[in-house]
């Protein structure tokens, strides 16, 4: 779309959104990503050292599919959620389109810059 439909959009709009309000919820936005991606990441490492947790210990392999089955679930669970989380980003931004603030091109996530001593930092974009 380009900037000028935005903008004739933006002037049309009936629905209201304050400049705080959009730069606090196009944070939590961000942040909620930020969020589910390392608790997604960190339970994928987890799974891994449990694997290995119990090769090394000797667990027979009926109780370590037990384990392993749930920790599976839980994965995949967060994966649903942060599926569920790109939906809602959709349908916020299909609202936004309607409000004041429909002529800003910058209300989509995205990845803020790569920290020092983080070189292997993979950001996703929703």
């Amino acid at each position: 779309m380009t900037n000028q439909r935005r903008a004739e959009r933006a002037s049309r709009s009936a629905l209201y959104l304050s400049e705080e309000q959009f730069q606090a919820l196009t944070g939590q936005v961000q942040t909620s990503y930020e969020k589910l991606d390392e608790l997604l990441a960190h339970m994928l490492r987890m799974n891994a050292d449990m694997i290995d947790t119990a090769r090394t210990a000797g667990l027979e392999p009926e109780k370590g599919q037990k384990l392993f089955r749930k920790l599976n679930t839980c994965v995949s669970d967060l994966v649903g959620s942060r599926e569920d989380l790109v939906g809602a980003h959709l349908e916020a931004t299909k609202i936004r389109m309607r409000t004041n603030q429909a002529e800003r091109a910058d209300g989509c996530y995205s990845p803020r810059p790569l920290i020092e001593g983080h070189q292997n930092e993979i950001r996703l974009v929703g």
